[in-house]
């Protein structure tokens, strides 16, 4: 089966369900359900092959890369340069994809994906689907209605892509055991630890070394750009006063509650079936299940006959269970037998068309609406938490419009429940987590001047901060003499790296002529060490040694060299003594949850490796 066509066989499969939920679902909104499927027009940003990637689709991926960053590394801060150009070469991977399932005729029809997004809970209002939730929620998330749907499109198309190629991928028995080898794999080395001070104390340098050395890396010398600033966050929780719900608005709330109140009856049902077919009449399916409520009747357990007789297999392992209904979702006749039995009471066979049933009534849910006590606090809590929301949203609408009419935050916080808060100097790397957005940041740092407006930011949780920048000092320029000292260290860390890698070049050169790590540690007055069983993931030397260690070929073991600078400037020169196969001891679920591991990590090897060759295959022309 081609590629093509195995993504559309999966338009009728489970995997949709799976993208359906994968995607944000934001595209809705107040024109025509024709109109969703017109194009924007956008400033175009990157052009691929046959496709355009908007200024408008950048800024969103630019956003979802932001947040995504934050959530997973929350002390990271990733320069605004260097996201765009993930943001881009993201969108670039994608419209490539996007450009090569085109020239295939793939496409997804806008009335399939309407009854994708459609069965979605959040879009429906007492049970259907309604076109104002779909608009409130496109509003909310500030896209145009035609750009949502064009990006919900696009990823069907990939995402159905993706899965069809990574779902065709399998690993073998013998590679899944070979991985475990390597993993597992322990290895011996002997080596020479060369300190640091043995180099740094050879090093000979003069005024005008360092004064180059200086010149040449200037730009590492210099106090990072300060601001000071104040700054006023509203929060909307700091606002709940549960003192401004009345008694009034207590019980009207609660009386919307009992009229809303679904009271309706709930049977939990299960039943035994029994088919009626070519080899078995009715007559004969009716007298296997009256023989089985006689059993019943005398004390055999129901639940043991739906295991030993029934014939459905979909709620033969779970005792027959036919789930819950309120007198309208089980077949008439189930529900007219029902409605005469008492909770644990088993029915007479029952004729359907082509089976027969016995039913059982396992329990009775009569709801009951709590008293006004009982819902209080509750009540109370949901009520002042709506006040002070509308509180909240007028005080931004308030403070939106002091920041153009009041010349300072000491003005506006004398107007607003919230207190000015003033910061000392501060630096882009070392940011208040307040004030740590791209937006603020690109505003206190880059935009705004010392007096300028405060300026609003609202930000996720109803929350809110209004910034003034009081002074800025820019990025300064130190000066030798002011630096001399960290510049003489740097000098000599640097030389010393350098004397280090002639002297390993030298040793390893006596190495090869017959000389021995033995011989050389005698020479220098230093003790020969070693390590056995290394293992990948061990800890007694830094990561860049294991990896240079089991980088070495396996059949140098006992003669091949190598070396390594540890991070304190210590200089490592060792030999690989042995090397041990890992062994392999899973048992058959650990190997089947090892296999899928390795098959993923294999599949999405081989997707980067698809996706690259499409890229590569297509003209890109970048705009912006």
């Amino acid at each position: 089966m081609s590629g093509i066509q195995s993504i559309r066989n999966s338009l009728t499969g489970n995997v949709t369900k799976v993208i359906v939920a994968a995607i944000i679902i934001t595209f809705i909104g107040s024109v025509g359900w024709a109109g969703f499927f017109s194009e924007s027009n956008a400033n175009v940003a990157v052009k691929v092959g046959s496709k355009t990637i908007n200024t408008s689709d950048l800024s969103f991926e630019f956003s979802s890369q932001q947040s995504l960053i934050a959530e997973r590394f929350p002390d990271q801060v990733v320069e605004e340069g260097i996201l765009l150009e993930i943001s881009t070469n993201s969108l670039i991977s994608k419209f490539s994809v996007l450009n090569y399932l085109d020239e295939r005729s793939l496409d997804i029809p806008d009335e399939y994906i309407f009854e994708q997004l459609s069965n979605s809970d959040q879009f429906l209002e007492n049970g259907t689907f309604s076109r104002s939730n779909f608009d409130a929620f496109a509003r909310s998330n500030g896209f145009i209605p035609s750009d949502y749907l064009k990006r919900i499109r696009e990823d069907f198309k990939t995402n159905i892509w993706r899965l069809s190629l990574t779902n065709s991928s399998f690993t073998t028995n013998l590679e899944v055991k070979n991985s475990i080898n390597l993993a597992e794999q322990e290895r011996n080395i002997s080596f020479i630890k060369y300190p640091s001070e043995k180099f740094k104390d050879s090093v000979e340098y003069t005024e005008d070394d360092l004064e180059s050395y200086y010149n040449f890396n200037s730009k590492s010398y210099t106090t990072p750009q300060q601001i000071k600033v104040s700054y006023i966050e509203i929060d909307q929780e700091t606002l709940i006063d549960s003192s401004n719900v009345s008694e009034d608005d207590i019980r009207e709330v609660y009386e919307d509650y009992l009229l809303d109140f679904d009271d309706t009856v709930r049977k939990s049902v299960s039943h035994i079936m029994i088919d009626v077919n070519d080899s078995r009449s009715l007559e004969e399916a009716t007298l296997i299940l009256s023989d089985a409520k006689k059993d019943i009747d005398s004390g055999t357990s129901f639940e043991g006959l739906v295991k030993e007789i029934s014939e459905d297999e979909g709620t033969k392992e779970l005792d027959g269970s036919l789930g819950v209904t309120d007198g309208t979702l089980l077949p008439p006749e189930f529900e007219s037998a029902l409605e005469k039995m008492s909770t644990g009471e088993v029915s007479d066979p029952i004729n359907l068309l082509n089976s027969v049933h016995l039913i059982k009534l396992v329990s009775i849910e009569q709801p009951t609406p709590s008293s006004l006590e009982e819902r209080k606090s509750i009540i109370i809590e949901r009520l002042a938490s709506e006040k002070a929301e509308d509180e909240y949203f007028e005080l931004l609408d308030q403070v939106s419009e002091l920041s153009f009419t009041a010349g300072n935050l000491d003005e506006i916080s004398d107007m607003i429940p919230f207190s000015k808060i003033e910061l000392d100097f501060f630096s882009e790397n070392n940011t208040p987590e307040v004030l740590n957005t791209a937006a603020i940041k690109d505003f206190i740092f880059n935009v705004s001047e010392e007096g300028d407006y405060p300026e609003l930011f609202e930000s996720e949780g109803l929350k809110a901060v209004m910034v003034q920048v009081n002074e800025n000092i820019a990025e300064t320029q130190l000066t030798l003499d002011q630096v001399k000292e960290k510049v003489t260290k740097d000098y000599i860390d640097k030389e010393s790296t350098n004397l280090s890698q002639l002297f390993v070049a030298d040793q390893l050169g006596n190495l090869t002529e017959g000389s021995s790590l033995e011989i050389l540690a005698t020479n220098a007055g230093l003790e020969l060490e070693n390590y056995k069983k290394l293992k990948r993931d061990s800890s007694l030397l830094p990561l860049n040694a294991i990896d240079d260690i089991f980088a070495l070929p396996r059949s140098g073991a006992g003669s091949a060299h190598s070396s390594v600078n540890m991070s304190n400037g210590d200089l490592i020169l060792y030999r690989l003594d042995a090397v041990e196969s890992g062994q392999t001891d899973l048992d058959a679920e650990q190997m089947a949850n090892l296999s899928n591991f390795l098959n993923q990590q294999k599949a999405l090897a081989e997707l980067s490796e698809i996706q690259l060759s499409i890229q590569n295959s297509l003209k890109i022309e970048r705009f912006n």
